[in-house]
């Protein structure tokens, strides 16, 4: 939607589309084995993860090599 108004989607995938699910999961495989690499804890839904550490240091840690894997990596 654009303003509220509908509008011709050119690119991407509708919300709530049944090939959501799959693409997500190949997209992001590679991103949950990196995870379990590390020996993180970690819980990863469709387009959300959480990622459980014991201090808020480790916590700044880990999002900052977290985000250089995904932006270098996906």
């Amino acid at each position: 939607m654009v303003d509220g108004l509908e509008t011709v989607r050119i690119e991407g995938t509708p919300q709530g589309s049944p090939l959501f699910p799959l693409l997500s999961n190949i997209m992001t495989d590679d991103f949950d084995k990196e995870l379990e690499r590390r020996g993180h804890a970690f819980c990863r839904y469709a387009d959300d993860c959480n990622i459980y550490v014991h201090l808020e240091q480790a916590g700044k840690c880990v999002m900052a090599s977290i985000t250089k894997f995904l932006e270098g990596k996906l």
